[in-house]
């Protein structure tokens, strides 16, 4: 077996290299053009973005399969041979979070409108943009003429913005997700300036709080029980999960703290804003982001309810969690209001900085960036999620998308981190080991 030691190039990896840098323009212009098919959520459709992407693969000679359990969000996969038995995989997903109020955009949030060294529009950041990365990449490999030393699969899924229902959770259920290892094209990978790999992600608890109350007309609201203002006492109570300490393992101490240190260098923050980011994995988050109550002006609501995203730590007691919520809505003493609480065993996941699989991405990005990358945990969860429960894959992310821009206005994405990500994508399967 030849050698493709981080250090130690073949030909291969320098080929690498130097195509990825003449991409520049190629990557560009596939992350515009996934931008511009829309595939935000409700509907989240992906049929488009696949048959794009599909035709690209195609054209290049490599062998793909599209996997769908609803014909309206398929997923593809490109298929790359290998010499070993240790199959990479990379995963990102296809589907965006709606656009919101489009005069919020200088741009249409669905132009991918390229300028400045930036590629504009919703999903360029989260994460159509490390997806174009991908298929440059797959194009890469495929094109290098001599055999890979592993194999590689490189996935494009949906639905990861509402769980993966269609998309990686579906196909790790099926078994269909089969490989060694499993690189994360989600989050930030923190660009040329502060390289970075992330462990795992945080998972949620999410909360729904029901208040119950009596219809009356609106002339006599003293004959009813208005649910509304029930839920409205209640809400501040549910909040303060967000001063309950989490219990931590003193391994994520590490992780932790570079992840704390991540944000602060690649954000800019008010004294408020740093102090939150200084809780952020050792409280949970908590804010309440939907309200629903009422059917007519002139009517008492008997029913109410208000959602809650609240994120926790992994290994961090999610159960416990969920007994001081339900102990917080009781001691608000407002009868009729009760909580409902979605937590399990485990909250995210996290895999260990000491694995093979963790120093081979770590030289690998090292030798793109020329700088050591941190590792951290995200603050959002990722398909990783789904993967490493149904299959036990170990999964890492290193992603292009940039410091807050994913679900807001502008969202957009620096061409510079495409190519990263194509470099990152292309090398590593010549350079992991086992």
């Amino acid at each position: 077996m030849r050698s493709y030691l981080v250090f130690g190039f073949g030909m291969n990896i320098g080929n690498v290299l130097r195509e990825a840098e003449r991409a520049e323009k190629e990557v560009a212009e596939l992350c515009s053009g996934l931008v511009q098919f829309n595939s935000a959520h409700p509907e989240g459709r992906t049929d488009e973005c696949i048959a794009y992407i599909k035709e690209y693969l195609e054209k290049h000679g490599i062998v793909n399969e599209v996997h769908a359990n609803d014909p309206s969000k398929p997923n593809i996969v490109a298929k790359l041979p290998g010499e070993s038995k240790r199959k990479v995989l990379w995963v990102g997903h296809l589907d965006v979070v709606p656009e919101g109020k489009p005069e919020n955009w200088t741009y249409p949030p669905y132009s991918g409108k390229i300028k400045d060294g930036l590629v504009y529009g919703r999903g360029s950041s989260d994460m159509k943009g490390a997806c174009a990365a991908a298929m440059v990449s797959a194009r890469i490999l495929s094109n290098l003429g001599e055999p890979l030393p592993n194999p590689v699969e490189f996935w494009f899924t949906a639905d990861e913005e509402i769980g993966g229902g269609e998309g990686a959770r579906w196909l790790s259920e099926t078994g269909r997700l089969k490989g060694d290892v499993c690189v994360i094209g989600d989050g930030n990978g923190g660009g040329p300036d502060h390289p970075s790999i992330d462990l795992g992600c945080k998972g949620g608890a999410r909360t729904t709080l029901i208040a119950r109350g009596k219809t009356a007309h609106g002339s006599t609201p003293y004959l009813g029980d208005n649910a509304i203002s029930k839920l409205i006492k209640v809400i501040p109570w549910v909040e303060k999960i967000g001063e309950y300490e989490l219990e931590l393992p003193k391994e994520l101490d590490a992780p932790i703290k570079s992840s704390i240190e991540f944000m602060k260098a690649t954000q800019e923050l008010t004294p408020e804003q740093e102090k939150a980011v200084d809780r952020v994995f050792n409280y949970p988050t908590v804010t309440c982001n939907i309200i629903n109550g009422g059917v007519k002006i002139n009517v008492v609501p008997d029913y109410a309810e208000a959602q809650f995203d609240i994120r926790l730590t992994p290994d961090s007691r999610p159960l416990k969690v969920k007994e001081r919520i339900e102990e917080l809505v009781r001691e608000a003493g407002v009868p009729g209001v009760e909580a409902e609480v979605s937590a399990g065993e485990t909250a995210g996941y996290h895999e260990s900085p000491n694995s093979a699989f963790a120093h081979r991405l770590a030289e690998t990005v090292e030798k793109v960036t020329g700088k050591r990358p941190t590792f951290k945990i995200l603050t959002g969860g990722t398909d990783a999620i789904s993967i490493k429960r149904f299959t036990g894959i170990p999964c890492l992310g290193y992603g292009a998308s940039l410091t807050g821009q994913a679900h807001q206005p502008d969202e957009r994405v620096t061409i510079e981190n495409l190519v990263l990500g194509v470099k990152v994508y292309s090398a590593f399967p010549l350079i992991y080991t086992g």
